[in-house]
């Protein structure tokens, strides 16, 4: 199987294995396991394997820092619609994330430094938007979930393809972008009012613990060990690592029924 084939297939089971986890679990745990690395996590392999193991470990560094971006639009929107519609909300997230961006480009990429910064920046924002409450599940458009999965093999699929010209660090940073949050968010804020939307964007913010710790651990072990191990440490940790957010951070995180 090419690699293109690969990414095409893969890419869709598991945004859709992620869709129907949350729609069975409610909003809160739906958000949780969206903030793993579901789309990072298979780009970070396809980057492996088609510009080598060093490439692929510097893009995990500048994808760990650039979950702090992804957790900052998470924050503002979620501090937004406590009193705003979701335009307003999604406009005000849109920019805090576009600076956070800019910012993250140009700071060192070593991993370690870069660990001790995301890990409390996600905590903080995880606090900063506050205890989520439990809510109804939103409707489920029948749009959702073609565009979930569209746009996240458009994301894998064009950043892999313009790797060599994007180079390590905004193909790591762009592997990031809020494009999932944005989408659900929205959507949930729409259907379901500002408490549900909350309850989604703290679980992502939670579940990007763990994909903050399957960056690192990648950026850490791709060049001392094969691709095999290092990624399947990589998967453990983020696993477990978003467990213990998830019982740490996760107060309000209680699934609801599902319609």
């Amino acid at each position: 199987m090419s690699l293109l084939l690969f990414k095409v297939a893969v890419t869709p089971l598991l945004v859709v294995a992620a869709t129907l986890l949350q729609r069975r679990f409610g909003g809160a745990i739906g958000g949780l396991l969206t903030g793993l690395p579901v789309t990072s996590a298979p780009l970070s392999v396809f980057l492996a394997l088609q510009n080598g193991p060093e490439f692929a470990a510097r893009a995990a560094v500048a994808t760990l820092l650039g979950l702090t971006a992804t957790a900052g639009f998470c924050a503002t929107y979620a501090r937004a619609a406590r009193g705003t519609r979701w335009r307003p909300a999604l406009m005000l997230a849109i920019i805090a994330c576009a600076a956070l961006f800019s910012l993250l480009a140009h700071l060192p990429q070593r991993p370690l430094p870069a660990a001790a910064m995301v890990f409390p920046a996600l905590a903080g924002m995880a606090l900063l938007i506050g205890p989520a409450t439990p809510a109804e599940a939103a409707p489920h458009a029948w749009w959702d979930l073609p565009a979930r999965t569209g746009f996240a093999l458009a994301a894998v699929v064009g950043i892999t393809a313009a790797a060599e010209h994007l180079g390590p660090t905004w193909s790591g940073l762009l592997a990031t972008l809020p494009v999932l949050s944005a989408i659900m968010g929205s959507f949930t804020h729409r259907h379901a009012g500002p408490a549900a939307a909350r309850a989604l964007l703290r679980g992502i913010v939670v579940g990007s613990l763990g994909a903050a710790a399957f960056n690192l651990v990648v950026a850490l072990a791709i060049l001392r060990a094969p691709l095999a191990p290092a990624y399947a440490a990589a998967l453990l940790a983020a696993v477990g690592t978003a467990t213990l957010g998830h019982a740490v951070l996760g107060r309000g995180l209680r699934p609801v029924a599902p319609e």
